[in-house]
């Protein structure tokens, strides 16, 4: 769990796990699980930055995420950016779809604790512009799929440095 997810509660609910892949979602559903099927959809808020630096004697290169880290550059360095300040989707996942695995015994209403969310909601964010995804969150079981009980108050955080 990443150190932005703040789910004091969720130790006392049952955790839903998520299957990211064809045979992780056919292996739950022969164990008796209700794979609820999704697709996995890249959010434009979640979102790093960097930039590439590069030696001017060896060539070696250097990537920053810091913007602060610009103020030690100056004409007389030995550094000269080659890539300047960039956004990009920092995760990676096994397939463009993922399940939540729903146990047999479920029942509508329960409020339960999902361990890999596949949607993205923001966990964090940074002023200098880089948001991460929320990685758990609890969920409410309707009897088809989960709500998910995403509250910005209580489920992010907003760091300044």
């Amino acid at each position: 769990m990443a150190f932005w997810d703040r789910n004091k509660n969720s130790k006392e609910l049952r955790v839903i796990k998520t299957a990211r892949d064809k045979d992780s979602i056919n292996k739950a559903a022969k164990n008796g699980y209700k794979p609820v099927i999704k697709k996995v959809e890249p959010s434009e808020q979640i979102r790093s930055k960097f930039s590439v630096i590069q030696n001017k004697k060896t060539g070696e290169i250097e990537i920053i995420g810091d913007y602060r880290m610009e103020y030690h550059m100056d004409n007389e360095s030995e550094y000269e950016t080659v890539i300047e300040w960039t956004f990009y989707y920092p995760y990676k996942f096994k397939s463009p779809f993922a399940a939540y695995l729903i146990p047999k015994d479920i029942e509508t209403g329960e409020r339960v604790f999902i361990e890999d969310l596949i949607e993205d909601y923001i966990g964090a964010s940074w002023n200098q512009g880089d948001t991460y995804r929320l990685e758990s969150c609890e969920a409410i079981w309707n009897g088809t799929d989960l709500e998910i009980q995403y509250d910005p108050m209580t489920n992010r955080s907003d760091f300044v440095g």
